[in-house]
Protein backbone atom coordinates (compact mmCIF):
# COMPACT_ATOMS: atom_id res chain seq x y z
CA UNK A 1 0.00 0.00 0.00
CA UNK A 2 2.81 2.34 -1.10
CA UNK A 3 0.55 4.33 -2.80
CA UNK A 4 -1.53 5.03 -0.04
CA UNK A 5 1.59 6.97 1.74
CA UNK A 6 2.48 8.80 -1.52
CA UNK A 7 -1.06 10.00 -1.68
CA UNK A 8 -1.10 11.40 1.61
CA UNK A 9 2.30 13.40 1.42
CA UNK A 10 0.81 14.51 -2.01
CA UNK A 11 -2.43 15.96 -0.71
CA UNK A 12 -1.05 17.35 2.54
CA UNK A 13 1.56 19.06 0.07
CA UNK A 14 -1.14 20.42 -2.64
CA UNK A 15 -3.34 21.61 0.54
CA UNK A 16 -0.75 23.88 1.29
CA UNK A 17 0.32 24.81 -2.22
CA UNK A 18 -3.62 25.68 -2.92
CA UNK A 19 -3.64 27.63 0.19
CA UNK A 20 -0.51 29.82 -0.94
CA UNK A 21 -1.64 29.99 -4.50
CA UNK A 22 -5.31 31.43 -3.54
CA UNK A 23 -4.62 34.67 -2.52
CA UNK A 24 -4.04 36.16 -6.03
CA UNK A 25 -6.53 37.93 -8.83
CA UNK A 26 -10.06 37.40 -7.81
CA UNK A 27 -11.27 39.06 -10.90
CA UNK A 28 -12.10 36.84 -14.62
CA UNK A 29 -9.38 35.44 -16.56
CA UNK A 30 -10.17 34.37 -20.20
CA UNK A 31 -13.48 35.44 -19.97
CA UNK A 32 -14.64 32.80 -17.80
CA UNK A 33 -17.69 32.96 -15.38
CA UNK A 34 -16.72 33.69 -11.52
CA UNK A 35 -16.94 31.16 -8.80
CA UNK A 36 -16.68 33.25 -5.40
CA UNK A 37 -15.95 30.69 -2.67
CA UNK A 38 -15.68 30.08 0.65
CA UNK A 39 -14.49 27.27 3.65
CA UNK A 40 -15.13 27.85 7.54
CA UNK A 41 -11.23 26.93 8.26
CA UNK A 42 -8.98 25.74 6.13
CA UNK A 43 -7.70 24.00 9.53
CA UNK A 44 -10.54 21.36 8.81
CA UNK A 45 -8.80 18.73 6.58
CA UNK A 46 -12.07 17.82 5.40
CA UNK A 47 -12.86 21.45 4.04
CA UNK A 48 -9.15 21.90 3.07
CA UNK A 49 -9.48 18.92 0.23
CA UNK A 50 -13.22 20.35 -0.82
CA UNK A 51 -11.66 23.27 -1.46
CA UNK A 52 -8.67 21.98 -3.24
CA UNK A 53 -11.43 19.78 -5.52
CA UNK A 54 -13.53 22.70 -6.18
CA UNK A 55 -10.00 24.62 -7.48
CA UNK A 56 -9.24 21.55 -9.52
CA UNK A 57 -12.38 21.05 -11.20
CA UNK A 58 -12.95 24.81 -11.73
CA UNK A 59 -9.92 25.18 -14.12
CA UNK A 60 -10.51 25.77 -17.35
CA UNK A 61 -14.20 26.28 -16.84
CA UNK A 62 -15.02 29.01 -13.99
CA UNK A 63 -12.26 31.87 -12.57
CA UNK A 64 -12.25 30.70 -8.51
CA UNK A 65 -11.31 32.15 -5.94
CA UNK A 66 -11.41 30.42 -2.29
CA UNK A 67 -11.28 32.14 0.66
CA UNK A 68 -10.25 30.74 4.38
CA UNK A 69 -12.59 32.00 6.93
CA UNK A 70 -10.41 31.16 9.71
CA UNK A 71 -13.90 29.83 11.98
CA UNK A 72 -14.59 33.64 12.22
CA UNK A 73 -17.54 34.19 11.25
CA UNK A 74 -17.45 38.33 10.54
CA UNK A 75 -14.67 37.76 9.02
CA UNK A 76 -16.20 34.95 6.44
CA UNK A 77 -18.99 37.75 5.82
CA UNK A 78 -16.64 40.12 4.68
CA UNK A 79 -15.06 37.83 2.28
CA UNK A 80 -18.41 37.17 0.88
CA UNK A 81 -19.16 40.61 0.41
CA UNK A 82 -16.01 40.99 -1.65
CA UNK A 83 -16.69 38.13 -3.41
CA UNK A 84 -19.88 40.06 -4.63
CA UNK A 85 -18.39 43.15 -4.88
CA UNK A 86 -15.60 41.95 -7.36
CA UNK A 87 -18.58 39.94 -9.31
CA UNK A 88 -19.23 36.55 -8.73
CA UNK A 89 -21.77 35.20 -10.47
CA UNK A 90 -22.35 32.27 -7.43
CA UNK A 91 -21.40 31.88 -4.19
CA UNK A 92 -20.52 28.32 -3.09
CA UNK A 93 -19.66 28.88 0.82
CA UNK A 94 -18.91 26.13 4.00
CA UNK A 95 -20.62 28.91 6.41
CA UNK A 96 -18.97 29.05 10.03
CA UNK A 97 -22.45 29.34 11.70
CA UNK A 98 -25.22 28.34 10.17
CA UNK A 99 -27.10 31.11 11.95
CA UNK A 100 -25.24 33.45 9.63
CA UNK A 101 -26.75 31.63 6.32
CA UNK A 102 -29.49 33.85 5.98
CA UNK A 103 -27.43 36.74 6.16
CA UNK A 104 -25.18 35.51 3.73
CA UNK A 105 -28.39 34.65 1.33
CA UNK A 106 -29.45 38.61 1.95
CA UNK A 107 -26.40 39.58 0.74
CA UNK A 108 -26.58 37.56 -2.42
CA UNK A 109 -30.07 38.77 -2.92
CA UNK A 110 -29.07 42.06 -2.38
CA UNK A 111 -25.95 41.86 -5.17
CA UNK A 112 -28.96 40.75 -7.50
CA UNK A 113 -30.31 37.22 -6.54
CA UNK A 114 -26.40 35.49 -7.00
CA UNK A 115 -27.39 31.82 -6.60
CA UNK A 116 -25.80 30.03 -3.30
CA UNK A 117 -24.52 26.43 -3.23
CA UNK A 118 -23.79 26.05 0.37
CA UNK A 119 -21.80 22.91 1.57
CA UNK A 120 -20.54 20.99 4.53
CA UNK A 121 -22.62 22.80 6.92
CA UNK A 122 -26.05 22.48 6.48
CA UNK A 123 -28.52 25.87 7.18
CA UNK A 124 -31.75 24.98 8.53
CA UNK A 125 -34.60 24.01 5.96
CA UNK A 126 -36.67 27.82 6.71
CA UNK A 127 -33.26 29.58 5.94
CA UNK A 128 -33.20 27.15 2.59
CA UNK A 129 -36.36 27.72 1.59
CA UNK A 130 -36.14 31.61 2.50
CA UNK A 131 -34.48 32.34 -1.17
CA UNK A 132 -35.02 30.29 -4.70
CA UNK A 133 -31.36 30.38 -5.30
CA UNK A 134 -29.94 28.43 -2.85
CA UNK A 135 -29.00 25.00 -2.89
CA UNK A 136 -27.10 22.40 -0.33
CA UNK A 137 -24.15 19.90 -1.22
CA UNK A 138 -22.87 17.41 0.95
CA UNK A 139 -23.42 13.99 2.80
CA UNK A 140 -26.54 11.92 3.71
CA UNK A 141 -28.23 12.97 6.53
CA UNK A 142 -29.42 9.99 7.79
CA UNK A 143 -28.14 8.21 10.41
CA UNK A 144 -26.49 11.01 11.98
CA UNK A 145 -24.04 12.13 8.75
CA UNK A 146 -22.00 8.80 8.89
CA UNK A 147 -22.44 8.00 12.33
CA UNK A 148 -24.55 5.41 11.93
CA UNK A 149 -22.06 3.61 9.89
CA UNK A 150 -19.25 4.33 12.20
CA UNK A 151 -21.47 3.20 15.22
CA UNK A 152 -22.06 -0.45 13.30
CA UNK A 153 -18.42 -0.61 12.44
CA UNK A 154 -17.52 -0.39 16.29
CA UNK A 155 -19.82 -2.93 17.04
CA UNK A 156 -18.93 -5.60 14.33
CA UNK A 157 -15.00 -4.98 15.43
CA UNK A 158 -15.94 -4.77 18.98
CA UNK A 159 -17.64 -8.21 18.78
CA UNK A 160 -15.37 -10.07 16.15
CA UNK A 161 -12.52 -9.05 18.83
CA UNK A 162 -13.61 -10.66 22.71
CA UNK A 163 -9.81 -9.18 24.16
CA UNK A 164 -11.13 -5.65 23.93
CA UNK A 165 -13.20 -6.46 26.84
CA UNK A 166 -10.59 -5.46 28.93
CA UNK A 167 -11.95 -5.53 32.60
CA UNK A 168 -14.41 -8.49 31.23
CA UNK A 169 -17.63 -6.48 32.38
CA UNK A 170 -19.54 -7.24 29.30
CA UNK A 171 -19.51 -3.32 28.81
CA UNK A 172 -18.06 -1.32 25.99
CA UNK A 173 -16.27 1.50 27.89
CA UNK A 174 -15.43 4.81 25.44
CA UNK A 175 -14.63 8.07 25.12
CA UNK A 176 -16.18 10.26 22.32
CA UNK A 177 -14.64 13.52 20.88
CA UNK A 178 -17.43 15.63 19.43
CA UNK A 179 -17.16 17.97 16.56
CA UNK A 180 -17.62 21.70 17.10
CA UNK A 181 -21.18 21.75 18.69
CA UNK A 182 -22.50 24.66 16.24
CA UNK A 183 -21.67 22.42 13.00
CA UNK A 184 -24.78 20.72 11.72
CA UNK A 185 -23.24 17.56 11.95
CA UNK A 186 -21.83 17.33 15.88
CA UNK A 187 -25.00 16.28 17.79
CA UNK A 188 -26.61 14.03 15.31
CA UNK A 189 -23.41 12.01 15.28
CA UNK A 190 -22.65 11.61 18.55
CA UNK A 191 -26.87 10.33 19.10
CA UNK A 192 -26.64 8.32 16.02
CA UNK A 193 -23.30 6.37 16.97
CA UNK A 194 -24.18 5.20 20.90
CA UNK A 195 -27.97 4.43 19.23
CA UNK A 196 -25.78 1.85 16.60
CA UNK A 197 -23.57 0.28 18.63
CA UNK A 198 -26.33 -0.27 21.38
CA UNK A 199 -28.82 -1.25 18.39
CA UNK A 200 -26.25 -4.22 17.74
CA UNK A 201 -26.87 -5.68 21.27
CA UNK A 202 -23.86 -3.66 23.11
CA UNK A 203 -24.35 -2.01 26.08
CA UNK A 204 -22.30 1.12 26.58
CA UNK A 205 -20.51 3.46 29.37
CA UNK A 206 -19.24 6.56 28.04
CA UNK A 207 -16.36 7.30 30.25
CA UNK A 208 -16.56 11.17 28.99
CA UNK A 209 -17.74 13.24 26.34
CA UNK A 210 -16.23 16.64 24.81
CA UNK A 211 -15.85 18.86 21.87
CA UNK A 212 -12.46 18.50 19.76
CA UNK A 213 -13.72 21.35 17.53
CA UNK A 214 -12.66 18.90 14.73
CA UNK A 215 -9.29 19.96 15.02
CA UNK A 216 -6.40 17.52 15.93
CA UNK A 217 -4.73 20.16 18.40
CA UNK A 218 -7.29 20.32 20.42
CA UNK A 219 -8.42 16.50 20.52
CA UNK A 220 -5.37 15.69 21.66
CA UNK A 221 -5.50 18.36 24.62
CA UNK A 222 -8.82 16.78 25.21
CA UNK A 223 -7.26 13.15 24.80
CA UNK A 224 -4.29 13.95 27.00
CA UNK A 225 -6.52 14.16 30.12
CA UNK A 226 -8.08 11.27 29.21
CA UNK A 227 -6.05 9.06 28.55
CA UNK A 228 -4.12 10.57 32.17
CA UNK A 229 -7.08 9.66 33.84
CA UNK A 230 -8.37 6.81 32.82
CA UNK A 231 -5.63 4.71 30.75
CA UNK A 232 -6.28 1.45 29.74
CA UNK A 233 -9.90 1.83 30.78
CA UNK A 234 -10.84 2.90 27.62
CA UNK A 235 -12.04 0.42 24.80
CA UNK A 236 -13.10 2.50 21.88
CA UNK A 237 -12.06 6.01 20.98
CA UNK A 238 -14.47 7.63 18.69
CA UNK A 239 -14.10 10.64 17.17
CA UNK A 240 -16.70 12.61 15.10
CA UNK A 241 -13.78 13.15 12.10
CA UNK A 242 -10.52 12.14 11.55
CA UNK A 243 -8.85 14.78 12.57
CA UNK A 244 -9.62 14.80 16.07
CA UNK A 245 -8.91 11.14 15.25
CA UNK A 246 -5.61 11.58 14.77
CA UNK A 247 -5.08 14.03 17.64
CA UNK A 248 -6.38 11.24 19.73
CA UNK A 249 -3.44 8.64 18.12
CA UNK A 250 -0.81 11.27 19.02
CA UNK A 251 -2.04 11.65 22.67
CA UNK A 252 -2.56 7.66 23.56
CA UNK A 253 0.64 7.04 21.38
CA UNK A 254 3.03 9.79 23.84
CA UNK A 255 1.15 7.63 26.70
CA UNK A 256 2.64 4.26 25.14
CA UNK A 257 -0.40 2.93 23.21
CA UNK A 258 -0.80 2.01 19.42
CA UNK A 259 2.87 1.58 18.87
CA UNK A 260 2.13 -0.66 16.50
CA UNK A 261 4.43 -2.96 17.96
CA UNK A 262 3.69 -6.66 19.03
CA UNK A 263 1.98 -6.78 22.47
CA UNK A 264 2.08 -3.45 23.00
CA UNK A 265 -1.82 -2.19 24.70
CA UNK A 266 -4.09 -0.99 22.02
CA UNK A 267 -7.12 1.22 21.85
CA UNK A 268 -8.86 0.98 18.82
CA UNK A 269 -9.90 4.34 17.22
CA UNK A 270 -12.25 5.14 14.89
CA UNK A 271 -12.67 8.67 12.83
CA UNK A 272 -14.90 9.95 9.68
CA UNK A 273 -14.27 11.19 6.26
CA UNK A 274 -11.14 8.89 5.26
CA UNK A 275 -9.07 11.43 4.51
CA UNK A 276 -5.55 10.81 3.10
CA UNK A 277 -3.63 11.45 6.56
CA UNK A 278 -5.72 8.70 8.44
CA UNK A 279 -5.51 6.10 5.91
CA UNK A 280 -1.77 5.40 6.54
CA UNK A 281 -3.04 5.28 9.87
CA UNK A 282 -5.15 2.18 9.07
CA UNK A 283 -3.34 0.62 7.22
CA UNK A 284 -0.45 0.62 9.66
CA UNK A 285 -3.05 -0.76 12.49
CA UNK A 286 -2.32 2.26 14.59
CA UNK A 287 -5.92 3.41 13.43
CA UNK A 288 -9.51 0.79 13.32
CA UNK A 289 -11.41 2.58 10.31
CA UNK A 290 -13.21 5.34 8.88
CA UNK A 291 -15.97 6.55 7.34
CA UNK A 292 -15.22 8.50 4.05
CA UNK A 293 -17.55 11.39 3.07
CA UNK A 294 -16.01 11.87 -0.50
CA UNK A 295 -14.44 15.21 -0.61
CA UNK A 296 -13.74 14.85 -3.87
CA UNK A 297 -16.96 14.03 -5.31
CA UNK A 298 -18.78 16.80 -3.56
CA UNK A 299 -16.45 19.92 -4.75
CA UNK A 300 -16.81 18.36 -8.48
CA UNK A 301 -20.57 18.62 -7.50
CA UNK A 302 -20.12 22.01 -6.18
CA UNK A 303 -18.17 23.25 -9.66
CA UNK A 304 -21.03 21.31 -12.11
CA UNK A 305 -23.63 22.66 -10.35
CA UNK A 306 -22.12 26.02 -10.32
CA UNK A 307 -21.42 25.56 -14.37
CA UNK A 308 -25.09 24.75 -15.13
CA UNK A 309 -26.08 28.03 -13.39
CA UNK A 310 -23.96 30.64 -14.71
CA UNK A 311 -25.25 28.86 -18.33
CA UNK A 312 -28.61 29.39 -17.49
CA UNK A 313 -29.16 25.93 -17.02
CA UNK A 314 -31.08 23.48 -14.16
CA UNK A 315 -28.18 23.06 -11.32
CA UNK A 316 -28.50 18.78 -12.10
CA UNK A 317 -28.79 19.06 -16.03
CA UNK A 318 -27.08 16.39 -16.92
CA UNK A 319 -25.48 15.08 -13.65
CA UNK A 320 -26.66 11.88 -11.84
CA UNK A 321 -28.05 13.63 -8.28
CA UNK A 322 -31.55 14.21 -7.33
CA UNK A 323 -32.44 16.86 -4.88
CA UNK A 324 -34.49 16.55 -1.62
CA UNK A 325 -37.28 18.09 -0.37
CA UNK A 326 -34.51 20.51 2.06
CA UNK A 327 -33.06 21.33 -1.69
CA UNK A 328 -29.85 19.40 -1.08
CA UNK A 329 -27.93 16.86 -2.73
CA UNK A 330 -26.14 14.28 -0.96
CA UNK A 331 -23.34 11.68 -1.44
CA UNK A 332 -23.34 8.65 0.46
CA UNK A 333 -20.70 7.60 3.26
CA UNK A 334 -18.84 4.75 3.18
CA UNK A 335 -17.11 2.53 5.65
CA UNK A 336 -13.18 1.96 5.74
CA UNK A 337 -10.76 -0.12 7.22
CA UNK A 338 -7.72 -2.05 5.68
CA UNK A 339 -9.87 -4.46 3.43
CA UNK A 340 -10.80 -1.45 1.46
CA UNK A 341 -8.28 1.67 1.74
CA UNK A 342 -8.03 1.46 -1.94
CA UNK A 343 -11.77 2.62 -2.42
CA UNK A 344 -11.27 6.05 0.07
CA UNK A 345 -7.54 6.46 -1.83
CA UNK A 346 -8.84 6.10 -4.94
CA UNK A 347 -11.98 8.52 -4.08
CA UNK A 348 -9.12 11.73 -3.43
CA UNK A 349 -7.63 10.75 -6.36
CA UNK A 350 -10.43 10.34 -9.72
Amino acid sequence: MKALRITAVLASLCTVLFFASSCGSTEAEDGLPVLGAGIYSSGDAFNAFIAQSIRDFADGILEVTIEDGRNDQSLQMNQVEAMLARGAQVIALSPVETTAAIGIIDRARNAGNIPVIFFNNEPDEATMNSYDYVWFVGSTEEGGFGAQIQGEMVAEYWLANPELDKNGDGVLQIVYLMGDPGHSAARPRADAVKEAIENAGIEIEVLAMDTGMWQTANAKDVMDAWISRFGDEIEFIIAANDAMALGALQSIQIAGFNSGEEGSPYIPIIGIDAVPAILTRIESGEVMGSVLQDARAQGELIVQMAYNIVQDRNPLQGLAFEMDERKAIRIPYMPITVDNLYEADEAFRR
